[in-house]
Parts: structure tokens; C-alpha cells; sequence
């Protein structure tokens, strides 16, 4: 694909251009208006009629464009329709064009279409790609950060780097209140490995920028006493047991924003209250303000990470207060802190009433849109019939799911954990027979057939991944999966991204509306 750098905010007209126009408007011929002011004196080549209506219609387009950057549109309107000859017409289009070349160089507005600041192909791209005005643009941007450009097709570095640089450029005073068009923490594609990196910070209610556990330092009112410090106790925590990369993460990140957010409150965790909890789940519902906490996914070591994407939903704030809750009771057990059992009582009372406003899990089931088990058994009965390599790995996940397997349990399982049980199998972790631990006979044979696919013999190797994709990206993390050979599987994201991509891909096939569908849903789908 070719990429044009085709950022071209239309330049205002020189003098000999707007004279031009302004001839062109008076009725005076192409012809002769060529000869004046658009041919060289040196060129002995003279412009025939349709050449000089070429090039004035051209002006003429330049023109429109700059008047539309100005929001005058009655203007652009105007020379529009500029082979139009009344008197009146004319004279009207003369003082329109004065009016024009006495503005300077237009600045963009929110509202401004993509098509007016970038050149053709590259606003057939981003139009096609449901970007129409600069503020679809910028959204996209403060969203998705530095890397929007990835979630439009067809706009690759260099474009991206062009369009990048030239919203950084309307930083400066804008028409609508002098609000930048995007945030501060997008950069071009180029200076993206030469943000600066962040430095450990600590903890308190002036922390200029947030900073992830693995840089935060104990603040100055700890003491001496910095093992039994707030930041000292949350890292025993973590540390005090083995757990999955994925769980680990998970409960790094909810520690990590406890501990921001009882920074800035000055609280301590030995102090927590029933009223601070849920002053913190309050929080989690929309943390304040958004430019301190929120941001888009960004690398834990540079300055523009946030804790949070934005507001949390109901679902994930009953999940963050989930791993809250353990880490006070582990903390309160190992004696590290107060009994805190009236404490979270209290507070998941309160939490209740929080989440019951959202829909009941058994409501949900009995709404008209629930997905159903014969759209599942319909979704799978598909999957059978493709030859693609990535959906024959959905359905053996999208079975194991079926089976009671979590897709974070899946992420880490290895084909040594599989046991054989008669025409079916179990499922061991650690040794030890999992929750759901069998897997059913048409589960087993779509594993069989993704190793295959995979290049493994009928047994393939016990330290293989149970599910692993046949190619990588092209990231360092990919690379990585790449040497790591038959052991690199897929990831708790990755399984759950592909099988939301297999059932959308499904709908599509299939030309009808189906229910909005997650992964769980595979196994909680009523009859």
C-alpha cells in the first residue's frame, strides 16, 4: 500500500491566485486569464481553453476549501457554482473574494470534515474508516493513545506519523475555547522510543503523575519502620504465594490503584474504614480527575501510564473490590493490620446496593436478546465446517469453555496436564484434578485436530501448550512466543479475542442479527 504524507491544510491563495479567480469571476476568457497571470514569460507553449479551465477550476477547488477552514460557507457555496455570470453574481463574488484574502491561514475546528485538512486518499481512509470530522479523529487518538493508528485500515507509519505531527501541531490555541484537540501523551510514531521513561516516585497526595507498584517508594511520613510501610505489606501479599502470571497481574494492577488512591487521600491501609471503602468504590465508578488517573494502555515504564482506561464498570468494580477485600483479610490474618471482617461487611452490604442496579444475572437470561444454547450449538456446527487453522483452535477452546474450563486456567495449561479418561479426558493442574477437570469426547477430538494443524503427532509434546496459535505477530512479545517454540500458547486475552472474532465472523456468515456474546456465555446460555 502506498501512503500518502498528505496532511495538506489547503494554503491561502497567493495574490496572483486570488486575482485569478477574481478575473475568472468577472467574465473575463480562460484563455486570456492563462496568458496573464498562469503561463511563464520564458515558455513559448501557450494553454489552450480547456487546459486554462483546468488549472482555474483548480484555484478555484483551493479556494472553496480555504473558505470552508474559515466556516464561511456561503462563500464556498458561491464559487461553487462559479461558471455562473449575473451581474449581481458577480459583483457578489468579487467582495467575497476580498473578504477571503484579507483572513490569514485558517486553524482547524473539532467540527471541521477529515477531507478539509487532508488530502483525498488519505481522507478516503479514515472517512471509510468512520473518521468524517476532526473530532472523530482526535477521539480516536486520546482513546487509543500514540497507537490509534493501528485500529484504522490502511493507515500505516508514515500516514500515521503525517497525521500524528499535524494534530500536534493544533495544540496551540484552537477555535473551540482554545481546547487542544488531543492529549499531551500522544506522540508521533517516531518519538514513541523516546518518551521518557518514568523514575520511582513516592507515595503521597503530591505525586505529580501516578507511577506503577514496581517504581513506588514509601512515602516520607512511614517512618523507619518501612517493611510494615502500606507498600511493603501489598508486595508480601503478592509475593506470599504462587500465582498465575494472569492472576498476578490482575491483582498487582488493584493493589497498585489502592494504594495511588489511599496516597492521595492520606489513608493508610491499617486505618481503612467501612466509610473509606466505600468512598473507594465510589472512586472506582469514576476516578477524578481523569487526567492524573486515566489514560490509554501504555508500557508500565513510561510517563504517560495511567492506573485506569476510564470508569470502571459494574461488573469490574465488583471485581477490584473482590481482590481488596482478600488482600485486607490476608493482611488481617497474618496480624499485619486490624480485624477487618465488620469492616467489609459493611462495605459489601453497600456494594450490593451499588451493583443491583444493574440488571439481575436471571433477568439478563429471560431478555429477549440472551443468547440461547441452540446459538451456541449453531456457533460451533461452524466452526466444525471451517478449514481455517485459527477457528479450529476456537472450537477446541470454545469447547474446553463449554467443559468448565476458564480461559485464564486454559492460558497456562500444557498437554502433560491432559489425562485420558475411556473416549474422553481430564484435565490436571499442578497434579491435582482441576474444578472441572473432564473433558468431554468431541472436545478431545478437536484438540487432536488442532495439534495437527499445529505439526504435532497424535501425542505431541508434554510441555507443548494445550492451545497455541500457528503464527505470531510481528511485536517483540511475538518474537518471543516464536523462540519459545511448542510451549508458547495462547494468552487469557488472546483466547478470548479469538473467540470473539470467530462468533462475529459467524454472524457475518450467517446475515442475521445474533446477540452480543462473550465468552462466558458459551457456558451460561439457557435452553
Amino acid at each position: 500500500m502506498s501512503e500518502d504524507g498528505g496532511a495538506s491544510g489547503a494554503t491561502k491563495l497567493t495574490r496572483t491566485e486570488f486575482a485569478v479567480v477574481r478575473a475568472y469571476a468577472q467574465g473575463m476568457r480562460p484563455v486570456d486569464i492563462a496568458n496573464r497571470y498562469l503561463t511563464d514569460p520564458d515558455d513559448d507553449d501557450v494553454l489552450t481553453e480547456h487546459q486554462a479551465i483546468t488549472r482555474i477550476l483548480s484555484l478555484r477547488d483551493r479556494l472553496v476549501q480555504f473558505a470552508l477552514q474559515h466556516d464561511r460557507p456561503e462563500i464556498a457555496e458561491m464559487f461553487e457554482a462559479l461558471r455562473g455570470r449575473s451581474d449581481v453574481g458577480m459583483t457578489r463574488r468579487v467582495d467575497a473574494l476580498s473578504s477571503l484574502e484579507g483572513l490569514g491561514q485558517g486553524r482547524p475546528s473539532s467540527g471541521h470534515e477529515v477531507g478539509l485538512w487532508f488530502g483525498p486518499s488519505l481522507a478516503r481512509r479514515l472517512t471509510s474508516a468512520g473518521i468524517h470530522k476532526i473530532s472523530d479523529l482526535a477521539d480516536l487518538a486520546n482513546a487509543r493513545g500514540s497507537s490509534w493508528w493501528r485500529a484504522v485500515p490502511r493507515i500505516g507509519p508514515k500516514s500515521a506519523e503525517v497525521i500524528t505531527r499535524w494534530l500536534i501541531q493544533q495544540r496551540a490555541a484552537q477555535k473551540d475555547n482554545n481546547k487542544a484537540l488531543i492529549a499531551p501523551y500522544i506522540v508521533a510514531p517516531s518519538d514513541v522510543s523516546r518518551r521518557p521513561s518514568l523514575v520511582p516516585l513516592a507515595l503521597g497526595p503530591g505525586m505529580t503523575h501516578p507511577v506503577p507498584l514496581e517504581l513506588m517508594l514509601p512515602h516520607s511520613d512511614a517512618g523507619p519502620n518501612a517493611e510494615r510501610s502500606d507498600l511493603e505489606l501489598v508486595r508480601q501479599w503478592l509475593d506470599a504465594r504462587p500465582r498465575s502470571p494472569h492472576t498476578r497481574n490482575s491483582y498487582r494492577k488493584e493493589a497498585e490503584r489502592l494504594l495511588l488512591w489511599l496516597a492521595q487521600e492520606r489513608l493508610q491501609l491499617r486505618n481503612m474504614t467501612t466509610q473509606a471503602l466505600q468512598r473507594y468504590a465510589a472512586f472506582l465508578r469514576a476516578p477524578e480527575p481523569a487526567s492524573f488517573w486515566c489514560g490509554p494502555a501504555s508500557p508500565r515504564d513510561r510517563v504517560h501510564w495511567r492506573p485506569f482506561e476510564g470508569p470502571l464498570g459494574a461488573s469490574s468494580q465488583v471485581a477490584a473490590l473482590r481482590v481488596v477485600h482478600a488482600m485486607l483479610k490476608a493482611l488481617s490474618r497474618a496480624g499485619r493490620i486490624g480485624d477487618v471482617r465488620g469492616m467489609l461487611d459493611a462495605s459489601v452490604a453497600r456494594a450490593d446496593v451499588v451493583v443491583s442496579e444493574a440488571p439481575e444475572a436471571s433477568d439478563a437470561a429471560n431478555a429477549p436478546d440472551a443468547l440461547k444454547r441452540n446459538d451456541i450449538d449453531e456457533f460451533f456446527d461452524w466452526l466444525r465446517s471451517q478449514q481455517d487453522a485459527k477457528w479450529q483452535a476456537a472450537l477446541a477452546a470454545g469447547l474446553l469453555v463449554r467443559d468448565g474450563f476458564r480461559l485464564s486456567h486454559l492460558a497456562s495449561v500444557t498437554c502433560g496436564a491432559l489425562r485420558m479418561d475411556g473416549d474422553g479426558a481430564r484435565l490436571d493442574e499442578d497434579g491435582a484434578p482441576s474444578v472441572a477437570a473432564v473433558v468431554a469426547a468431541d472436545t478431545l477430538a478437536a484438540l487432536r485436530k488442532h495439534w495437527v494443524r499445529r505439526g504435532f503427532e497424535v501425542n505431541p509434546p508434554a510441555s507443548a501448550a494445550l492451545l497455541g496459535p500457528l503464527e505470531f505477530p510481528r511485536t517483540r512479545r511475538g518474537l518471543a512466543k516464536r523462540l519459545a517454540g511448542s510451549a508458547a500458547g495462547y494468552g487469557a486475552s488472546g483466547l478470548d479475542q479469538l473467540l470473539r472474532t470467530a462468533w462475529k465472523t459467524f454472524a457475518t456468515a450467517k446475515a442475521r442479527e445474533l446477540p452480543a456474546f462473550t465468552p462466558r456465555q458459551i457456558r451460561t446460555a439457557t435452553a
